[in-house]
This record gives C-alpha cells, structure tokens and sequence, in this order.
C-alpha cells in the first residue's frame, strides 16, 4: 500500500499531473513522487485525470499530460503499467485452488456468493432459449428477462462487502474495473426492461442486445469464480468472513438462493455482542441544552427513526449509522472505512468535491431530490461544525416520501 491515505492519493496525484501540465520539470515532479508514493495504478492517475476535468480544466490540457505522466511509470508506457497489474492480479488469484473454496461451509459467503452465480447461469440459460426461439411468447421472454434483476442483489454483495475489504489490502484492480462494468450492465438490463413493458413486441428489435448483455453477465461471472473470489479467499481473515455473512442478508437474496444459518459465524457475534454490552453504560445519561436521555432511551429513539442516518467525520471516514429507512444498503463493514472506498468510482469527485466544500465553509448543506428504484426520495447532506465553526463531518439523512406524497395526493 501507499505510504499516504486513500483520501489524499488522488489529490496528490493531481497536483502532480497538474504541474507537469504547465511544464514543471519532469524529474522536480518525479522526485516528489518517488516520495509520496511506493505504487501508483493506472487507474489512479485516470481518476486524477477525470478529477480535474470535473474541476473545469479543459479536456484537451489534461490529454496532453499522456506523454508526460508516463514517466511517472519509470519508462514504462500506461499499457505495460495497465498489463502488469492485471498480470499480479492473476498471479495472486491462481495461488488459490477454486476446489479449496467448494471445500467451505455452503453458508460461507463465498459459497453464498457461488451459488447465486449458479442460479444466475440458469437464468441466462432460459433467456437465451427463450429470445432465440422465434415461437416463444414474448411476454415469457419479458419476465425471464425481468428475473435477471437478482444482478442488483448478487452486484451489491461483491461491489459494497468485497471490493472495499480487497482495496484496503491493495488489491485494487477488481474494485477499479468490475464495479464500473457491473454499473453499465445494470443500466442497460434497466433500458431494455423498460422498453419491453412497454411493448414486449420491441423484443425482435433487442434481440441482439439482449444477447450480448447475456454474454457479460456471463464473463463477469467467469471474473468473480476464477478472479475475485480466489483473491478474496486468499486476503480476508476469518473475522472478516464473518462480518461480511452478517451483511449479506441487508441486500436480499438473488436468484432465490437462500441464507444458511453458519454456526461459527452466529457464534462470533454474539460473542461480540456480550462483550459491547458489559462495555457501555446502559445507565449513563446523555446531556444537551435540550435535556436529556439514557443510552438506552437514545437509542432506542434511533432505531425508530423512518429515515437512514450516515455520518462521516472530519476524516472522511464512515462512523455511524442507522438505517430504518432501508433506501440504500448499508453494510455494517463500511464502519471505519474511507468514504470513497464504499461509493462507485463514478461518483467519487462529486462526492470528494462535496466534502471539500463543506470542509472549506463554502456549503453547510445540499439537498437533492430524485426517484430510486420508482420511490421519490430525498438525500440530504448537512456540514457538522462545531460551536466554535471547526469541521467535524457530514451527516447524510435520506428519506422516501411515498407515503407523505400519497397522502397529499388525496
């Protein structure tokens, strides 16, 4: 890993690019890099790039960094840097035997994982047959197609409780490229069950792309069986595996693949549970100008709240939530983890930019307001200061107004 943080890896590394851009000396710019940094990936000095087109510099001054940033690999072309990692992320991979992963408990997330990527074969199999025969009713088509959705379910496990943890152990290429990928094919699974509700007939005009999401959908379960999940095996400590089984459930089942109950892991937490509870002080009292509450009482009125509560502090790092709101899924492993490991890579400047300003004065607050999953909902992100105005962190509070908007509606 870097001998800086995550958070302060892509700011470096644009500061970098941005000076070789208004022709700083290459070696001036090396030597600081030499510096800060003992790996650098391909796909960090893409962010970094599409940070500062985000910042507003012009596209064409940041396509002229191309020749100059290559140096940045000691000689080494983006190419040759981009193939040797994806040639160490292999090699680490294939020091597992995927027969060692059939070997573990079948409620062991890996083989949770494995067996939904089963079911998701199947499923494929029967839309390919049903979109090839030109006899089948489209509207069987249109709910074989619409059974495919378990994705969002399967996506969500590897992106949020998997990738996150392979990052924080330098294993970052996964996370930098399936997660993309999997975004796009939810999209255009998203696109092409839109247009046949419409009108299944418009199934002769999809055909072709149908056939080649099912073809990614496909590789992509060839990347989790023989990439991902090997490294995973390999990486996480049996803690790990645990609290990860414990989140599996916050994002549903796919594909009609069910939760086993795994002993070990049912054993830990409550082990751990005992212990949290000899720890606090049930009885204490919790102060304000306000008035007061027990712990207890607090938290009793948090786990009522119909709304999901995430706070990240001055440091960017997840330290709390609560999420009886069920909007978004919040595992509880994104728990002392930096903000932008647990976010897509697609948003991360806005993200980053949005923490800035609140970390500047610039914004106390941004309110946004959009339909998810059909549902209106609203996503409220608020600076923390302090009494004295020091930046303490941000509080998102995301709430769904179906219910409120129904109501008025009558």
């Amino acid at each position: 890993m870097a001998n800086v943080q995550q958070s302060e890896r892509l700011e470096k590394l644009q500061t970098m690019l941005a000076r070789l851009g208004k022709g700083e000396d290459l070696e001036a710019v090396r030597k600081d890099f030499v510096r800060d940094f003992e790996h650098v990936s391909v796909q960090e000095i893409m962010d970094a790039e599409q940070h500062m087109i985000a910042d507003g510099t012009d596209i064409s001054d940041v396509q002229k960094l191309c020749d100059l940033h290559a140096a940045l690999f000691h000689g080494r072309t983006e190419a040759e840097v981009l193939q040797d990692e994806a040639r160490k992320t292999h090699e680490a991979a294939a020091q597992v035997n995927p027969d060692d992963i059939e070997t573990l408990a079948e409620a062991h997330p890996l083989r949770q994982l494995s067996a939904e990527n089963t079911a998701l074969a199947h499923q494929l199999d029967e839309v390919d047959a049903l979109t090839a025969n030109p006899d089948t009713d489209p509207k069987a088509c249109v709910v074989a197609i619409q059974n495919l959705n378990g994705i969002w379910s399967h996506y969500g496990k590897k992106e949020e409780l998997l990738m996150p943890l392979l990052y924080s152990y330098g294993v970052t290429g996964p996370s930098q490229v399936m997660w993309g990928v999997d975004d796009e094919m939810k999209r255009e699974l998203s696109t092409i069950l839109a247009v046949l509700r419409e009108d299944p007939e418009n199934l002769t005009i999809y055909h072709g792309r149908i056939q080649a999401l099912s073809r990614r959908i496909r590789e992509m379960i060839y990347k989790e069986e023989r990439i991902l999940f090997p490294l995973a095996y390999r990486f996480f400590s049996e803690e790990e595996w645990y609290k990860i089984y414990h989140d599996f459930p916050e994002y549903g089942m796919a594909f009609g693949v069910p939760f086993r109950k795994w002993a070990p892991a049912i054993g830990w937490k409550v082990a751990q549970q005992s212990q949290s509870l000899d720890e606090q002080v049930l009885d204490g009292k919790i102060h304000t100008e306000t008035g007061e509450l027990t712990l207890r009482e607090f938290q009793r009125i948090l786990a009522l709240m119909p709304v999901d509560i995430t706070f990240v502090d001055a440091d960017n790092i997840v330290r709390f939530f609560v999420n009886n709101g069920h909007v978004f899924s919040r595992p509880k492993s994104c728990l002392g983890r930096d903000i932008f490991e647990v976010h897509p890579p697609q948003i991360i400047p806005v993200v980053r930019q949005l923490l800035e300003d609140f970390r500047a004065g610039k914004r106390d607050d941004m309110l946004v307001y959009r339909r998810i999953k059909g549902a209106p909902i609203g996503v409220h992100y608020l600076a923390v200061r302090s009494a004295q105005d020091e930046y303490l962190g941000t509080v998102e509070f995301v709430t769904d107004y179906s219910e409120a908007l129904e109501k008025f509606s009558r």
